[in-house]
């Protein structure tokens, strides 16, 4: 996601809205983002609210009003009361840790970042105070405001008010206030994101205060969950949370084919149904490289400027209908009509051609597209978990594996058996693993190696929230017996090959990391990944919502980073443009060629 996509929206809801700063507004929203700061740091930092006893919610709400009209020096008062009344007066700690490209060191310290307590409209008394909360250190072992166990996932004690109406200016702040808050203390990869998002704070007050629908409101937090380029943040966008993308994205008319966008084009991949097929111009295969008049390039960039993705693989697999659950078709969002006109590159050659649309305002439309998306998720769910491919090589799909096909612990050493005996196994990796205790657990044991650290662990520190600290226990990594149990055997030592694209993500990108590591055989094929690796950490939001993002820091043995880079293959591969089209699996077909050819 590049920077400019953030400007672009920024510069919309300001012309949208018709918004212009005023002085009396500037000052207003300097106190505003002020506070959030402060009310952020007092939540997660000091030793009433540690404990249970600061209701950060209300304290916000009770404030928030006298806050944006107080001059400099009542400003200071109230926040000096503020910092007085929860308690700054504990264990401080005097030690400071490196920062570092590399995160190999006990802590991940890099978000780090109270220079804004420096401020010249904080009085000496305020800045020695706040400096106090954010050396503060916790020895309880436990926060109000965040999860015990490491890899929880939702914030503990945290309001859902599933009632409220989207029309209180303070609420809106409120809601502004803890996700921006949650990101500044609980999200390891603040430093990698594309803006400042102090940044991003002085620029969504503003159109935080205009909220007065659903609709708007929405359109917020999706504003927010763009900005931290965590793919994870997508989640907000899904059918039981987000429920006004149509009008957000105006996806009114559908394309009567499936696509694949890349940078260069649309490619056509099978149409809706074989009719549709027929009275259109276009064929699978074709490569839209602009519509009507505009190059595809800037097409498809202002239409996916709010789609939460951690790198451009995520972006574009967000424009395409690959996976398509929820019947969005990004690429063909904001249009006026169901008539395009389209340049199409057909071997080598481009042509113009007329495109029309289905509309979903039409039932039996509706009905063409419902049809497809479910044969498409039957031929999915119709593939094996696991299967042997000729008498050499097993493939085991992540995405459909599920608990119930685990075998039976007496058949466990005859699967052993079975699986060492193949030259080569073929992990799928290219949709969501359905069965992490087969991966985290039962691989490992059937293939004769013992539990081991193949990554660098970080979560958030409780001593010092805001920190993230190294994870060494080996229970972290994978599961450790508690009967026993034992690697069957010797390791494996045949071919290992894992398959790899942009919807390999977060716990696919985990176990990728893992079996990577099994041998000194293994291969990572494929394409970038979606750089979201780290269990989720959710925040609920006002109006029932919950906001999403990475909780944990992963990290290569040595320190390289994952977030937003993904698993970097070691044989990149992408189906060429005329195996889009086809019903055999290109990718799998590479990597059986590997095995067999060595090449």
């Amino acid at each position: 996601m590049h920077k400019f996509l953030l400007l672009s929206i920024f510069l919309f809801f300001k012309i949208t809205i018709g918004y212009t700063q005023q002085p009396n507004d500037k000052a207003e929203n300097k106190n505003i983002q002020q506070f959030i700061q402060i009310w952020g740091l007092v939540k997660y930092r000091s030793q009433k609210s540690i404990t249970g006893q600061f209701d950060a919610d209300k304290v916000f709400l009770e404030l928030i009003d006298t806050v944006k009209k107080a001059d400099k020096n009542q400003f200071n008062q109230l926040m000096i009361k503020l910092s007085k009344d929860i308690g700054t007066k504990s264990i401080v700690s005097n030690q400071t840790y490196p920062k570092s490209k590399l995160i190999n060191g006990p802590y991940l310290i890099n978000n780090v970042d109270y220079d804004w307590i420096k401020g010249k409209s904080y009085s000496s008394l305020l800045k020695k105070q706040l400096e106090d909360l954010s050396n503060t250190i916790n020895h309880t072992g436990k926060h109000h405001y965040v999860p015990e166990v490491f890899h929880d996932g939702d914030l503990p004690n945290e309001a859902a008010y599933p009632n409220y109406t989207f029309n209180s200016q303070a609420m809106n702040l409120l809601t502004l206030a803890k996700a921006w808050n949650a990101i500044e203390f609980l999200f390891p990869y603040k430093y990698v994101m594309d803006k400042d998002w102090k940044e991003v704070l002085a620029e969504m007050i503003p159109y935080f205060k205009t909220i007065n629908d659903k609709t708007s409101y929405e359109k917020g937090v999706l504003m927010l969950a763009v900005a931290i380029n965590d793919t994870h943040s997508a989640a907000f966008m899904s059918p039981g949370s987000m429920q006004t993308s149509n009008i957000i994205f105006n996806v009114r008319y559908y394309p009567p084919f499936d696509y694949k966008a890349t940078k260069n084009g649309l490619i056509i991949t099978e149409f809706l149904n074989d009719s549709l097929a027929k009275i259109s111009a276009l064929k699978p295969g074709d490569e839209i490289v602009a519509i009507n008049g505009i190059k595809i390039k800037k097409w498809l960039k202002d239409r996916s400027s709010f789609l939460p993705a951690s790198n451009d693989a995520v972006t574009y697999r967000e424009l395409s209908t690959s996976n398509n659950t929820r019947g969005d078709v990004f690429a063909f969002s904001d249009l006026n009509g169901n008539i395009l006109n389209v340049k199409v590159k057909r071997q080598g050659t481009k042509i113009n051609l007329r495109l029309t649309l289905l509309d979903r305002k039409e039932q039996q439309d509706i009905q063409i597209i419902q049809d497809h998306i479910k044969r498409e998720w039957a031929q999915e769910d119709a593939l094996k978990g696991i299967e042997t491919i000729g008498n050499d090589i097993t493939l085991i799909r992540a995405g459909n594996f599920f608990d119930q096909d685990i075998p039976e612990d007496k058949d466990m050493p005859q699967l052993s058996t079975e699986l060492k005996s193949k030259k080569a196994i073929i992990f799928d990796m290219r949709k969501y693993p359905q069965s992490p205790g087969f991966f985290g657990y039962y691989i490992p044991m059937l293939l004769g190696k013992k539990p081991f650290r193949f990554a660098r662990y970080y979560a958030v520190d409780l001593r010092q929230v805001g920190i993230f600290k190294y994870k060494d226990e080996l229970d972290t990594y994978m599961r450790v017996s508690d009967n026993g149990d034992k690697p069957m055997g010797d390791l494996y030592t045949g071919k290992i090959v894992i398959l790899t694209n942009e919807h390999t993500q977060s716990m696919g990108e985990w176990f990728t990391m893992m079996l990577r590591q099994f041998n000194n055989n293994t291969t990572v094929m494929g394409s970038q990944t979606a750089g979201a690796d780290g269990d989720v950490k959710r925040i609920a939001l006002p109006g029932d919502y919950q906001f999403s993002f990475t909780g944990n820091g992963i990290f290569y043995p040595d320190g390289r980073e994952t977030q937003r880079i993904g698993i970097k293959p070691d044989i990149y591969f992408e189906p060429a443009i005329e195996d889009l089209g086809r019903t055999t699996d290109a990718h799998l077909q590479r990597a059986i060629k590997y095995i067999r050819e060595g090449m």
